[in-house]
């Protein structure tokens, strides 16, 4: 069993019902695999439909969302917000990502998840994280 913390995009894909993504979800959901969702990632997900507008994919997302583990980010967690830190530290040696993004993978690592995200070229210079991308069959 593996612990899956899902990015905005792979969420986007689901919601589309991308297909080799869907594949990868319902592999995932077989094995009991926990999938769990940030609370930046809930936030960029509600903030993208509801700005474009799209009633029906936001209760879809709800209803997944009702279904899936959530991790939140506050003040308390020192833990987390200190691994941001350093990846951020270590970006700024490079090029940076953006800082949702830093939490996200922060958030991923402290929590012992492999992060489930298409966006490859920003998260693999983050050193030490896992993260698979499911849009890759």
């Amino acid at each position: 069993m593996a612990n899956y913390c899902l990015d905005t995009n792979v969420i986007s894909d689901i919601l589309r019902r991308q297909p080799e993504v869907m594949r990868r979800l319902n592999e995932a959901l077989d094995r009991d695999d926990k999938l769990f969702i940030p609370s930046i990632v809930y936030y960029e997900v509600v903030r993208g439909l509801k700005a474009a507008g799209k009633t029906r994919m936001l209760e879809d997302f709800n209803k997944f969302y009702s279904n899936a583990k959530h991790l939140f980010l506050d003040c308390d967690d020192l833990e987390t917000i200190n691994k941001a830190v350093e990846i951020y530290i270590q970006l700024r040696k490079g090029q940076l990502i953006e800082d949702n993004d830093i939490y996200i993978a922060a958030i991923s690592m402290v929590n012992g998840c492999t992060l489930v995200t298409s966006n490859v070229h920003h998260f693999g210079r983050v050193e030490g994280l896992n993260f698979v991308n499911w849009r890759a069959a």
